[in-house]
């Protein structure tokens, strides 16, 4: 097998001194070293873009990698694999997922709990998962993932939730498959998550802050949200697809002609008064999609100019 490794930064690639964890330049492939020390399977080629930590990503950071994926030859590879911050890999992964996916090969994102010294760490059991995945000929974009309760799950890129204080990770509408015995057991169909086939190496998205991310909260305050100089806004949902709708008003007022989408309702279940009197307002509702993949696709719509932010997320 030959694989193309990019690394992005992360605990994966990282290092503990006593006081802190840092990425350290020394450790950004380390993954793939202890690999090779154990198989002799797979010819590897590293590329290094990023080399951050995942909660300071920045827009240049997200340009710099959607630069990569979409000016990289990728011919030559059985698969792709990405190492990533654990942090914000409910939004680096569908970053990925979402712009690789006419590679048509397997595409992995790997991230770990621990530093990769420490022995309890999952990010080699990760790591060991994506080759599977890779040799297998699994098509598409995942996150293998190993929990607390020892399971190696496999989820969509496009469709991990983000993590809490926890350590592990779930997927919004539950893993693809599970690893047993080194062999990749599906649960459920895989899903995924597109965009419109606009970029490619000649037109690249220009990321920059002009997305707004709203997450409900009892007693927000509309009043203080300032939507100035946002080309779209979305707005997350409690757990049954529900917000204060009478609250919402005046953001909808000044928002005008600026896009408000609500994620995510789900397509099986009936709809609240108030989610049914949001849309009436206004809010555009987007179905079976996580929060997390959403604001990636709409960070994206707004990211070009070839077509309007509405019909970029119609996809």
């Amino acid at each position: 097998m030959k694989i193309l490794v990019i690394a992005t930064g992360g605990t994966i690639g990282s290092t503990f001194d006593g006081a802190a964890i840092n990425v350290d330049a020394s450790q950004t492939c380390a993954v793939v070293d202890m690999y090779q020390r154990e198989h002799d399977d797979a010819q590897f080629d590293t590329v290094v873009p990023l080399n951050i930590l995942s909660e300071s990503v920045t827009a240049a950071d997200l340009n710099l990698l959607s630069k990569t994926i979409l000016t990289t030859d990728v011919s030559p590879y059985d698969g792709v694999i990405f190492t990533s911050g654990s942090d914000n890999l409910g939004y680096l992964a569908p970053f990925i997922g979402l712009l690789t996916d006419r590679w048509n090969k397997s595409v992995v994102i790997v991230a770990t709990d621990k530093v990769l010294t420490d022995p309890t760490a999952n990010g080699y059991p990760n790591f060991c998962a994506a080759i599977a995945l890779i040799r297998e000929g699994e098509i598409g974009a995942f996150v293998p993932y190993r929990n607390a309760d020892g399971v190696v799950y496999i989820h969509s890129a496009t469709d991990i939730r983000q993590a809490d204080l926890s350590d592990d990770f779930f997927s919004f509408l539950g893993a693809y498959a599970v690893m047993k015995d080194d062999q990749i057991i599906p649960q459920k169909k895989y899903i995924k998550q597109t965009i419109p086939a606009i970029f490619d190496r000649d037109h690249l998205p220009v990321i920059s802050n002009n997305t707004m991310l709203i997450h409900p909260y009892p007693l927000m305050d509309y009043a203080t949200i300032d939507p100035e100089g946002k080309r779209a806004v979305l707005h997350t949902l409690y757990h049954s697809s529900t917000l204060d709708s009478e609250g919402l008003r005046g953001l909808v007022e000044r928002l005008g002609d600026t896009p408000l989408y609500l994620a995510s309702f789900r397509s099986t279940k009936n709809r609240y008064q108030t989610a049914v009197d949001a849309i009436a307002l206004g809010g555009i509702p987007l179905t079976d999609i996580s929060p997390e993949c959403a604001y990636v696709k709409l960070m994206l719509a707004c990211a070009q100019d070839g077509l309007s932010v509405r019909e970029f997320m119609e996809d």
